[in-house]
């Protein structure tokens, strides 16, 4: 009998289910044509650990990688790809930032409610800093010597005060209760913070589903809204100047007991129809996109020329004057960007894509607003977050390896469950 009809049903059997899977999961784009110089995964380096991670830092001085690693920072040694150390104590490590003398660097602890400081010689934790609820993403401005930290957006119910925390750490509410929201509205907050006192100097709360946030290192925070398509321009300086003028009011209103130096931090509620409404220098700006970036999550900054990056959930990276908000150039890029990065070194942006199989897209700038792809390079699937050394031009990426552990053959017809192997975490390092 003829094998034909066979194969025809096998072949259809085939195209259908690559269809489906198409459908199911993105796919990057097409590598780019291998370029005189190609990037590709250099070296491998296992370093363990357990839990989801987060964002990474590169500290270039002491030539260190450090990883925000379920309850840990991993601080790793680029020459040797060893552990160098590691900040313990955290519940959930989420964003880490470092002081520009080299002394301390600061990591947002989602679940407790705090940023940590920690000692970068001996690793050790030697400050918490109360924040607001969900504390993620977070900017140090060099200028004002504030830091800003963003936290996870919340959907208020209309039946209760939005943001809740720990009565120790509620703000002060400059003698009015906290405005309440009709359900189903979404609200975030930024905790300002004296970085030099270790004292937090407000909460402002903000509509919307803030996110990833970057300095341009002239007193300037810019942080993402995905759920209203744009991105904040905060000045730092001018909303340093308001929460002092909201905590100096606070003090003459409850003489002779003011707070503390260790007191709490103002809210500044700047949500819509706030009454008084907020100072027109401190209130951000807005650059609104348009259709060629839909929900913006990841950023990077070209100080040189006053660019700033915004990874989308389109698949799109977008240029934009960081003055003006204006668009000025449009990238494809992989899904699953959760960072970019910028080497200002070499002129080169990097959008790391952890949907799908995982892609890195490698992005020439050749003059101020000319943008090319020069590779998509696949990497593993969850390499979502990255961090360059500006030194060499080395990129980082980190993934875990997914399986199965089987004590005994699986029965006929179960399920297999697949998890992270936590022994199979590690750095993924590329170069060219």
């Amino acid at each position: 009998m003829s094998r034909r009809p066979t194969r025809i049903f096998a072949s259809l059997l085939l195209a259908v289910c690559t269809i489906a899977a198409a459908q199911l999961t993105p796919v990057p784009p097409n590598p780019t044509e291998t370029p005189s110089h190609p990037f590709f995964i250099t070296k491998t380096w296992v370093v363990g650990g357990v839990g989801d991670w987060d964002y990474l830092t590169m500290d270039p001085v002491a030539d260190q990688l450090l990883i925000a690693h379920g309850p840990t920072v991993q601080v790793v040694d680029v020459d040797s790809g060893t552990i160098a150390g590691t900040v313990k104590g955290l519940r959930q490590a989420h964003a880490i930032v470092l002081d520009h003398d080299g002394t301390h660097g600061y990591v947002t602890d989602g679940p407790a409610n705090v940023v940590r400081v920690f000692d970068r010689i001996s690793f050790e934790v030697v400050a918490s800093i109360p924040t607001g609820p969900s504390p993620r993403s977070m900017a140090l401005d060099p200028v004002s010597g504030l830091l800003f930290i963003v936290g996870a957006p919340a959907v208020e119910s209309g039946n209760q005060a939005p943001l809740r925390m720990p009565s120790s750490q509620q703000p002060i509410r400059a003698n009015r209760p906290v405005p309440r929201s009709a359900a189903g509205h979404t609200a975030s907050t930024i905790t300002v913070i004296d970085a030099q006192r270790r004292t937090p100097l407000a909460q402002i709360l903000l509509p919307g589903a803030l996110g990833f946030a970057e300095t341009d290192g002239h007193g300037h925070i810019f942080i993402t809204v995905a759920d209203r398509n744009l991105i904040l321009r905060l000045d730092a300086q001018a909303i340093g100047n308001a929460a002092h003028r909201a905590l100096d009011a606070h003090k003459e209103d409850t003489q002779p007991n003011p707070p503390g130096p260790d007191g709490k931090p103002a809210l500044l509620d700047w949500s819509p129809g706030a009454s008084p409404a907020p100072p027109a220098d401190a209130y951000p700006s807005t650059f609104r996109l348009d259709s060629s970036c839909q929900e913006p999550h990841a950023l990077a900054f070209d100080a040189a020329h006053e660019r700033l990056f915004a990874a989308c959930s389109n698949f799109k990276l977008v240029v934009l004057n960081a003055g003006t908000g204006q668009t000025a150039a449009v990238v494809p890029i992989g899904p699953g960007a959760d960072a970019i990065a910028y080497d200002p070194n070499r002129g080169i942006i990097y959008s790391a894509n952890g949907g799908g199989d995982g892609s890195l897209t490698i992005i020439q700038q050749d003059v101020t607003d000319t943008y090319s792809v020069v590779e998509t390079l696949p990497t593993r699937q969850n390499a979502r977050t990255i961090a360059v050394n500006p030194s060499d031009g080395s990129v980082y990426l980190v993934a875990v390896i997914s399986g199965a552990t089987l004590s005994s053959p699986p029965v006929t017809g179960s399920n297999l469950t697949v998890r992270p192997i936590d022994a199979s975490f590690q750095v993924l390092v590329v170069g060219n």
